[in-house]
């Protein structure tokens, strides 16, 4: 023991990483929302309903199924989410080809909330950015979409469980 430390002191060791991407990937998650929703607090958005705007603005009437699967978003939280933008004024509601089936757009005050907030997205994405590479900033990317599309394929085959409910992923029923 080095002179003037004690037991009580030292700092806990470490915890190990785990090789689990589950894990991984929830950690990076949790981080980039905090990120991205410090920076947006004051515009009154999320991380997440900034996304939809974006999606929103993007590709003008969207179906609920559209975003959900954007966004792999279960029915429930799709539909929740869709009923407060439309409480805010944010989007419209109007009726597709298939009348089962509602298609959301963007709003004149859901442009102006996304166009006050537009900047404060910049700002996190520049400081994200500039803890990377343009090489390692791209590669990201390029992981996250690698990572959907084998988790999306992966879903084929996982074990069913009838007492859990499948969050984030659309029922066969």
């Amino acid at each position: 023991m080095r002179h003037g430390t004690t037991r009580a002191h030292a700092a806990p060791p470490a915890l190990a990483e785990i090789a689990c991407a589950c894990a991984t990937a929830r950690q990076v998650a949790r981080l980039l929302t905090q990120l991205y929703d410090g920076w947006l607090a004051e515009t009154g958005l999320e991380a997440p309903q900034f996304a939809l705007l974006m999606t929103l603005d993007a590709h003008g009437a969207v179906s609920q199924a559209e975003l959900g699967r954007r966004y792999a978003l279960d029915k429930t939280t799709m539909s929740r989410n869709l009923k407060l933008f439309e409480r805010k004024g944010w989007i419209t509601a109007s009726g597709a080809d298939d009348k089962r089936e509602r298609r959301f757009a963007i709003t004149p005050a859901g442009h102006a909330r996304l166009a006050a907030a537009r900047p404060e997205w910049k700002k996190a994405q520049e400081h994200l950015r500039e803890g990377m590479t343009a090489r390692q900033w791209h590669a990201m990317f390029q992981a996250f979409r690698t990572a959907t599309r084998a988790a999306q394929s992966a879903q084929r085959f996982k074990k069913p469980n009838p007492e859990r409910k499948n969050y984030g992923t659309r029922s066969s029923s």
